[in-house]
């Protein structure tokens, strides 16, 4: 296991928290247990998400070609962005 070791504070409604120790018990987890397992699948739920929506553009615009852009410019420029950091946390 994983050490922990950050803090968060977090405020919850009462009917929140109620929701969130019911399915934590319904899992026979803690709450804590439960709100890290569910950060972790939204960031990779956002994450595929993202990649999706990648591939989409990438597809795109590869059937939709611009005139004077060679398929070679195109592959060229594909790789350029794959490789910026804000997009290299999606491959």
């Amino acid at each position: 296991m994983a050490t922990l070791e950050k803090r968060v504070q977090v405020l919850f409604s009462a009917e929140q928290y109620a929701r969130l120790e019911a399915e934590a018990r319904a899992e026979q987890m803690s709450v804590g247990a439960y709100v890290r397992e569910a950060v972790d699948g939204w960031m990779d739920r956002k994450r595929v998400d993202a990649q999706a929506a990648l591939t989409q553009l990438f597809a795109w615009a590869d059937e939709n070609p611009v005139p004077g852009i060679t398929p070679e410019y195109w592959e060229a420029h594909k790789e350029d962005l794959l490789n910026r950091p804000s997009l290299g946390q999606i491959r």
